[in-house]
């Protein structure tokens, strides 16, 4: 079976897509309904609040993570398929001793 490879900046925009609007529609709810919320989120973006600024600094913030996370995973996904492409062309059956 072969599998191809990702390409880390497209994975980086999708998955910075999904999480910032994720956290700049969560926060527009939390603020629509008139609750302080969680603070969790404050603890892992610096300058993220529960408010209307806050949401797009949410979004900001949720992009430039899911960014680096996606492009992180993509490249570690593309390097362990080198690493078992050229294993498995330097054996006889392509699995090692299995």
């Amino acid at each position: 079976m072969i599998y191809q490879k990702v390409h880390p900046i497209a994975l980086g925009i999708g998955l910075g897509f999904i999480e910032g609007f994720a956290i700049f529609l969560a926060t527009l709810i939390l603020v629509l309904q008139g609750e302080g919320g969680s603070a969790f989120l404050s603890k892992l973006f610096p300058f993220y609040e529960i408010s209307f600024i806050g949401a797009f600094i949410g979004l900001i913030e949720g992009f430039i993570d899911g960014f680096i996370g996606g492009f992180v995973f993509a490249f570690v996904y593309n390097f362990s398929l080198r690493i078992f492409a050229f294993k498995g062309k330097s054996k006889s059956n392509g699995w090692g001793n299995l």
